[in-house]
């Protein structure tokens, strides 16, 4: 029995020492999306002690980098009153410089426009993104790459953050070598044990004042067991009650580039089975070479109208790799279940993931098998590793239109309301507590799922603002919610879910999480008092705009 108790001490003891314990991490930002990206480059700006970032690859950037959409979007709908004829040009509002992010018009004005797309107006490669804008901007941070969050502990209270555990993996093979798809792989970022492809290190991150959900998948909300919602709610108007389809939001898309080679070239046959049930790809409205600059990110062509030898483009077409079939996120249930019995995988579906591989590979052999005779037989799949980060050539994270979404303070949702009206109306509700700017259409990709009615319905989206409350939770008094985790209505979502927005959302964050480190606030909810809430202000505004300027005028002139 002695030798028994002996053994077991000496295992615990192996078991913990192999527990990484990291304390002074003030400020913990989990995930590394667009957004996330735009609060750490903002909190290292102002922090005294230290910001951290747990990023699930080795990418930091979510859309402009491991999904593989580095061709941001911008608005682009002009508004028209049917009874006065008045009209709103919000797209050319969104455009202008001063109702720009800086730092991030300035990354892209580094990179430059090298593929000419029609999409935007920069569009450039993702691994370009990475290296050269993003890493050189960063101080007085740390980013744990290819690291994922286990668990969250709480205080007695039930309302504070006090511990995270995460799980990092160090690769023991090449990438090259390491050939998985994400479906296969995902299930051994989340093990703590070693295995054939990575060795492990378990991080216990303690003495946190703040944590900052800046991931995809909104997993800080879900092991916090704060409150969030998921998929289409019944009603449009920031309804809290969670009455709806969990399993029913927006497709996904598994993103993937091509090339355009000077003469025919054989490719390498599908390595995926064909997608499940067929797919009914199609170039709807468009021409095969239109999809093909739609998000080209390379090419020595002079414009959007020519295709040229050696192009390099992003495949991301609602007709081609959206996959549709299935919902990204597991049931509220199945979720629920994977986190209390401690077998937390980021609550996501690894069959929709699986399909949805397949169905991008799909998609690249029918859109290379329907080319116009110029071009035939010369579109192969890019798997170069520098360019993508994958061998097999798909992205490292799925492209997700939607997350959990958190519920604010005082059950506060942004609704549709407050971002759009009439075009006579300039812009949409001032909230007091408005820290940045966004606009884009209501731009939902849909499944094969019941939606309501409202859902279909068209709203005119307004040059909007976002407030400090849609970043707060009503349950956790230190976690800020960013991008798509935000406080937000699944209409309100499909608006703010895009580049420049999500990163100036983050940029705001950024200083709200410093703010409330450096002055030791016991939640978020205390910057919504006056004078905290002045200074923030003040902070963010240094970085990002927090008013339009429409027509000379800037709406409010604060």
């Amino acid at each position: 029995m002695l030798l028994y108790t002996l053994m077991l001490l000496c295992l615990i003891q192996s078991i913990n020492s192999s527990i990484r314990t990291i304390d002074d991490c003030q400020l913990l930002i989990v995930g590394g999306t667009t957004s996330a990206l735009g609060a750490i480059l903002s909190a290292s700006k102002f922090i005294k002690g230290n910001a951290c970032v747990l990023e699930p690859t080795d990418w930091i950037g979510g859309q402009l980098t491991a999904e593989l959409l580095s061709a941001p979007d911008f608005a682009g709908q002009v508004l028209r009153d049917k009874d006065t004829n008045f009209t709103l040009d919000v797209g050319s509002i969104d455009r202008q410089m001063d109702n720009q992010n800086p730092l991030f018009a300035k990354m892209l004005s580094v990179l430059g426009d090298t593929g000419r797309c029609w999409v935007s107006p920069k569009c450039s490669i993702p691994n370009l993104f990475h290296s050269e804008a993003i890493v050189p901007e960063l101080n007085n941070t740390r980013i744990f790459y290819n690291t994922v969050i286990k668990r969250i502990d709480k205080d007695a209270s039930g309302r504070r953050i006090i511990q995270i555990e995460a799980i990092q993996r160090t690769p023991i093979q090449s990438s090259t070598e390491r050939c998985r798809f994400l479906s296969e792989e995902l299930p051994d970022w989340y093990s703590p044990t070693d295995s054939a492809w990575f060795t492990k290190t378990q991080l216990s991150f303690t003495n946190i004042a703040y944590v900052m959900d800046g991931s995809s998948w909104g997993e800080a909300l879900v092991l916090s067991n704060a409150s969030y919602l998921q998929g289409v709610m019944e009603r449009f108007d920031g309804d809290t009650s969670g009455i709806g389809d969990s399993t029913c939001g927006q497709a996904f898309t598994i993103d993937f580039l091509q090339q355009l080679r000077e003469t025919p070239t054989d490719e390498p046959p599908n390595p995926l089975p064909e997608p499940t049930g067929g797919a009914n790809y199609t170039f709807e409205s468009l021409t095969w070479e239109r999809i093909w600059t739609y998000r080209r990110v390379n090419t020595s062509a002079p414009n959007a109208n020519i295709v040229a030898a050696n192009d390099i483009t992003i495949q991301n077409w609602a007709g081609g790799n959206d996959y549709k079939k299935e919902f990204f996120f597991l049931s509220l249930s199945d979720t629920q279940h994977q986190r209390d019995t401690n077998q937390w995988q980021g609550g996501v579906n690894l069959d929709a993931i699986q399909n949805a591989e397949r169905e991008a590979y799909g998609y690249h052999y029918w859109y290379r098998n329907n080319s116009p005779p110029q071009w035939t037989n010369r579109t192969v799949l890019v798997r170069s590793v520098s360019a993508t980060g994958t061998c097999h050539g798909l992205a490292k994270m799925p492209y997700l239109r939607e997350s959990r979404r958190s519920i604010g303070v005082g059950d506060f949702l942004m609704n549709i309301t407050t971002i759009s009206g009439h075009a006579r109306d300039l812009h949409g509700y001032i909230f007091e507590d408005r820290l940045c700017i966004g606009t884009y259409n209501a731009d939902i990709h849909p499944m094969h799922c019941n939606y309501s009615s409202y859902i279909k319905e068209q709203y005119p989206i307004l040059p909007f603002y976002i407030p400090l409350r849609a970043m707060t939770n009503r349950d956790i008094d230190n976690l800020i919610v960013i991008g798509k985790t935000m406080a937000q209505s699944f209409l309100v979502n499909s608006a703010t879910r895009l580049h420049p927005i999500e990163f100036s959302i983050g940029q705001a964050a950024g200083v709200v999480g410093v703010y409330a480190v450096q002055n030791k606030l016991s939640k978020v909810a205390d910057m919504l008092e006056e004078d905290h809430l002045k200074r923030v202000q003040t902070l963010v505004k240094i970085l990002t705009p927090a008013s339009w300027t429409i027509n000379g005028t800037r709406y409010p002139d604060d």
